[in-house]
């Protein structure tokens, strides 16, 4: 039958080794230029690589017996190690190949055990398609190709790798052309702690880049007059902002830095004994939180905390909101992780407590609604009686 025929069959996707324009492939397929470009040509087209990966799996050939007309061999020794036994006599022990060894490392006399080991056999092969595409004759094309790039089609905060001039690929209008892989986005130094990176001391005072700041917005609300009740410290503060300002640490620019500027990072572990990190406002990102930290988002959980004197701080879990507008989420609190248990037992025995409080509380508020009713029940049948 045809599913016979299929056994052991692989659908591999060889139109990158190809196509001419392999850009020009990845619009038919749907692809937008941003898609493009973030890829590096790569195929975006999810549904296809999935089809596909359906397809190897069904046509998957059955489980056979491994080596099935190969005859027994004599077993490979693998070591010789001596010993002595209980008597005192010394024996060598001799340690032989197993069939199960084979099994371990997935291969059998039809293949490997993987499913996935021809995508990486076709990742590794030199794709056609990517080096005999032609470089793009306008700025248009540079903006979509995901191979070649321009500086002048480049974001404001995009950048070139250092070494990319060793990997010029030709000239386009005075204009050098490199290739899409050596840009990256650059980011200030405290965005990329956030990607488990950190900029390294020596490249603080080297930005790859400097850009304009965006505006902060206009605060809302009534705003009182500096020049009301100005004392001398204030004077003092100002004087030194102005100072600061001249001097360009608040030039209203943006320092950015490149990949190749960091090295890896991750928040050091706070002990039990530690005190409890906190930025300049007083809170942690749930994002860098330390290990040895625990986030608890339990309602009312900071009472609970304050009153059994365990040291806390606020979370912060991002923004919310959009554009100028974008105001910071505070949900819960961080603890040590000693303390996690017996905040929980706590905060239970204290919602137990506040629910027997609440019902209590909705019964005299009842009582109290009844009573009233029954009072003006009673003087309005008196008023009767009397001048009725």
């Amino acid at each position: 039958s045809t599913n016979n025929r299929l056994r052991g069959a692989r659908f591999t996707d060889v139109t990158p080794r190809y196509a001419n324009v392999w850009s020009r492939t990845l619009r038919l397929r749907g692809a937008t230029g941003k898609e493009i470009t973030a890829g590096g040509g790569k195929c975006v087209d999810e549904w296809w690589a999935a089809s596909l990966k359906r397809m190897n799996r069904h046509c998957r050939p059955p489980n056979r017996q491994k080596h099935p007309l190969k005859s027994p061999t004599k077993p490979v020794v693998r070591t010789v190690t001596k010993t002595k036994t209980k008597t005192g006599k010394d024996v060598d022990v001799v340690e032989l190949e197993s069939s199960d060894d084979d099994e371990k490392n997935g291969s059998t006399a039809y293949g490997s055990g993987s499913d996935d080991d021809h995508e990486t056999i076709e990742a590794k092969e030199p794709t056609v398609g990517n080096v005999t595409e032609k470089i793009p004759t306008s700025k248009k094309g540079f903006k979509e190709s995901p191979f070649y790039v321009i500086p002048s089609v480049l974001n404001s905060r995009d950048v070139l790798h250092p070494n990319a001039k060793k990997r010029i690929c030709g000239v386009f209008k005075g204009e050098l052309v490199y290739r899409r892989g050596d840009v990256s986005k650059a980011i200030r130094a405290n965005k990329w702690l956030y990607q488990g990176r950190k900029v390294m001391e020596k490249e603080m005072e080297h930005p790859v880049k400097r850009i304009k700041a965006r505006k902060k917005p206009a605060p809302k609300g009534f705003q009182s007059l500096s020049t009301y009740g100005v004392s001398e410290k204030a004077q003092e503060e100002m004087i030194s902002s102005m100072d600061k300002k001249r001097s360009g640490e608040e030039d209203g620019m943006d320092s950015l830095y490149g990949i190749w500027q960091t090295e890896p990072w991750s928040p050091s572990y706070v002990g039990p004994n530690d005190e409890i990190p906190t930025n300049e406002y007083k809170n942690v990102e749930l994002a860098l939180i330390n290990p040895g930290l625990t986030h608890m988002d339990e309602p009312r959980l900071s009472a609970v905390a304050k009153k059994l004197g365990i040291p806390y701080a606020p979370c912060m879990l991002g923004y919310e909101g959009h554009g100028g507008n974008r105001a910071p989420t505070i949900r819960g609190i961080v603890v040590h992780d000693h303390n996690v248990a017996l905040l929980r037992e706590a905060h239970v025995e204290w919602a137990s407590h506040a629910m027997e409080k609440e019902r209590e509380e909705r019964r005299k508020a009842i009582l109290k609604r009844w009573k009233r009713l029954v009072k003006g029940i009673m003087i309005k049948d008196r008023l009767d009686r009397e001048y009725g």
